[in-house]
């Protein structure tokens, strides 16, 4: 039996790279010289939430960071702006590896 699910965070809202000019590499959107997370953009989210709460579960992703570099380019380096999307989209809570940023979004 289970009260509720911790999926990875990306299961509920994943992201791709972008390969504006089909050259079959990755651009680095931030044109910083690496690529990473802050190159990807975000997909439509899933249905995992919808359906996890269907049955009664609650949903808490995991594993939230507030590196930049941590983050996909929608967020604009703004961790907050991370949580406030997955808390608008509705879950329940996270698993942060920085809880006062959590706290702090959650509160807003």
């Amino acid at each position: 039996y289970a009260d509720g699910i911790g999926p990875w965070k990306p299961y509920l809202i994943s992201s791709k790279q972008v390969d504006a000019n089909n050259d079959g590499k990755a651009d680095d959107l931030n044109g910083d010289g690496a690529i990473d997370d802050r190159d990807r953009v975000l997909m439509p989210a899933s249905d995992v939430l919808k359906n996890a709460h269907a049955e009664g579960l609650f949903v808490h992703p995991y594993t939230f960071r507030s590196e930049p570099k941590r983050l996909v380019s929608d967020y604009k380096g703004d961790p907050k702006a991370e949580y406030l999307r997955f808390f608008e989209l509705g879950v329940d809570g996270v698993f942060s590896d920085f809880a006062d940023a959590a706290v702090a979004a959650r509160a807003r």
